[in-house]
């Protein structure tokens, strides 16, 4: 049966639901038409209205002479539109209006009942298909009994179509507002609302539909560097603070068809989920707060004892990166040392950047040169965070002997990359530069 599709397409959002026919063993009883009074062969009312699962609507196109449900509208349907001609119109003594119409392309027959018309909507039962117009005709009206769902037997009651345009199911995405994602010293964010998602400040997202049951969110570019592309966002592990979001992107010919497609899709999309937080409620401190002495972990001899460790001077009167060693066997002590003034920093890209005024040890001869160092995973309470020195090229030092490897500009320091993520020093005390160094404050 034709009206099967619909169903079937609702399946798609979750609702899992078929067609049902007079001999699906529950039919729904003739009883001779003696309540009903025919009114016509045409509706009085026309419009298109909506079914707003999972805010994906449904449409229902109603016209004097037929009714069709426009399954090509609905998001990942893959099906052509369902039309129904009418042929008679009943009404009962409540006012309930029994339409019997046939398929225009099937021998089906269907006893479509609706009540509650209004401008702005209108409730619409389509439980009922038949084999031939009689019994179609001679059907009885739901009850309220008989209307409650039962979706076990495939009866689903009344449904409330609103007015294109005028639906009450309005999108209302789990999460609005400014989420950020911070890595490798660069920071990404989404600015969510329920009719537009922006990325990153570079371009807004038009949302088209949002899956209550996936959280997938469908989406089309809106910006004129974005369009034709269709996208499809994934949201899980949503708290009050965080949210963690994939997102595929489509572009070309089929680009509309493969989003939608994608988007009714139970399985999750094919894409790295990222942890996004929400702005002003990050859990980690800001710069303002790093203050103090933080040192790595110390690296011991073969005696056990200490033999050397890395420190960042941060927030003081003279900030400074030293290398701290025990060379003599009389203790720990600054062997080699950058003294720094502090001339930029970027937050939000965890960009710190140092004059460097003094030069001592490994490091003498580099006075007037700037120092780029990137941090993250800053606690709380300021206590632990993660230093990386950057180089030009990847060198893991920046003693004097490794010629041009930092900023000789400030310009040219800032455009210094951050290592990658996977580039962790491992205490070793000659290869420390462009990697990430876990410190604890003294």
């Amino acid at each position: 049966m034709k009206i099967t599709k619909l169903f079937s397409a609702i399946a798609v959002l979750a609702f899992l639901v078929t067609s049902c026919s007079s001999d699906d063993g529950s039919p729904i009883r003739p009883d001779g038409g003696s309540d009903q009074t025919e009114v016509g062969k045409e509706l009085t009312f026309e419009g298109t209205y909506e079914y707003g699962h999972s805010g994906m609507p449904i449409p229902f196109e109603f016209a004097k002479k037929t009714i069709t449900m426009k399954m090509s509208e609905m998001a990942g349907s893959g099906q052509g539109d369902d039309v129904y001609n009418i042929l008679t119109v009943y009404k009962n003594k409540e006012g309930v209006l029994k339409v019997v119409a046939k398929n225009a392309a099937e021998s089906e027959y269907s006893a479509f009942f609706i009540k509650n018309i209004s401008d702005k909507s209108v409730d619409f039962n389509m439980d009922y298909s038949f084999s031939n117009e009689k019994e179609a005709i001679d059907s009885t009206y739901p009850t309220e009994g008989q209307n409650a769902p039962d979706h076990s037997n495939m009866k689903f009651g009344w449904l409330t179509l609103y007015k294109a345009g005028e639906s009450e199911t309005k999108i209302t995405l789990p999460v609005n507002g400014k989420y950020v994602f911070s890595s490798q010293g660069h920071s990404y964010y989404y600015d969510f609302s329920n009719e537009v998602i922006n990325f990153n400040g570079s371009y807004d997202m038009t949302v088209l539909a949002h899956n209550t049951s996936t959280n997938k969110i469908l989406l089309q570019g809106a910006d004129e560097s974005v369009a034709g592309k269709y996208y499809v966002a994934q949201l899980k592990n949503i708290t009050e603070n965080s949210v963690d979001v994939a997102r595929l992107t489509f572009s070309g010919d089929n680009a509309k068809t493969e989003a939608e497609s994608e988007f009714a899709k139970s399985e999750e999309v094919g894409a790295n989920f990222s942890t996004y937080t929400r702005e002003g409620d990050s859990s980690e401190s800001s710069f303002e707060n790093l203050n103090g002495t933080y040192g790595s972990a110390i690296i011991y001899d073969e005696n056990n004892e200490p033999l050397a460790q890395y420190v960042f001077k941060i927030g003081e009167n003279n900030e400074a990166f030293l290398f701290r060693a025990n060379m003599t066997g009389s203790g720990m002590d600054d062997f080699a040392s950058f003294v720094l003034s502090r001339v930029f920093a970027d937050e939000s890209k965890g960009q710190l950047i140092y004059k460097i005024t003094s030069s001592t040890g490994y490091y003498a001869g580099r006075e007037g040169q700037f120092l780029t160092i990137y941090v993250k995973d800053i606690s709380a309470t300021a206590d632990k965070a993660t230093f990386a020195i950057a180089t030009k090229d990847g060198s893991t030092s920046v003693a004097a002997s490794k010629g041009d490897v930092i900023g000789k500009t400030l310009e040219e320091a800032k455009e210094i990359q951050a290592p990658s993520a996977d580039k962790i020093w491992n205490l070793d005390m000659m290869t420390y530069a462009h990697q990430w160094i876990s410190t604890t404050k003294e």
